[in-house]
């Protein structure tokens, strides 16, 4: 309500100094709140910058087919699974379709997934590692890596074609060396196609960290 003996000209005079000092603190709040969120982003970056240049990427070793190649120190998931004194060497590869697959391997149960049987052999042998029982090999954590691609191991197929072996997991006495069949489904819309494969070879991986190793498994990569 308007004071008695004051005009409207007197009170838009006396309180237009008010509301532009109102508006003034206004803008200074938000201009400060946008400064608050502006450095709380840049030190968000600084943060993910600083994390994500302090991560090594794996050294990249890669090895000859037919050479003996040991696993070390190296691993796949963690330090746990190193298989440290056992070594690895790719003796031969084949891909077989589907039928050829299953009229080699009777008992191997066919889901009906896979075009084609990517087939790797290996020797695994135990040179120096004592622990017979409580660390081996985890072949199940091997897989086929190409350009821009790469396919796990398939342990049901692994079990068909090495009946001898209940898992792909296993440890070697001293001294003692095994051969086995390495099986890679190529299963279309999941896996690359056959077609690119074969224009594309993959090596084999044994280990991912801190060195991965591949092989080559083919005489024409």
């Amino acid at each position: 309500m308007m004071e008695p003996g004051r005009t409207a000209e007197q009170v838009c005079e006396n309180d237009g100094p008010q509301e532009d000092e109102k508006r003034r603190m206004r803008l200074k709040r938000r201009i400060c709140i946008m400064l608050a969120v502006l450095c709380l982003a840049g030190l968000y970056a600084v943060r993910v910058y600083a994390v994500n240049t302090g991560v090594l990427l794996p050294v990249r070793q890669v090895f000859e087919k037919g050479e003996v190649v040991p696993f070390g120190k190296d691993y796949n998931i963690s330090e746990g699974d190193c298989c440290d004194g056992y070594t690895i060497q790719v003796l031969e590869s084949k891909i077989m379709t589907e039928e050829e697959f299953f009229q080699e391997y009777k008992e191997a149960d066919d889901m009906g997934l896979a075009s084609h049987y990517y087939m790797v052999r290996v020797k695994v042998g135990n040179v120096d590692n004592e622990y017979v029982g409580e660390q081996g090999v985890h072949m199940g954590t091997a897989m086929l890596v190409g350009t821009n691609y790469s396919v796990i191991l398939s342990p049901d197929m692994f079990r068909a074609v090495n009946p001898d072996m209940e898992t792909a997991s296993f440890s070697l006495r001293l001294g003692t060396e095994m051969e086995m069949w390495l099986v890679f489904q190529i299963i279309p819309g999941n896996t690359p196609e056959y077609e690119h494969i074969v224009k594309n070879p993959p090596m084999l991986q044994i280990t991912q960290y801190p060195r991965q190793k591949l092989i080559r498994i083919t005489d024409n990569l």
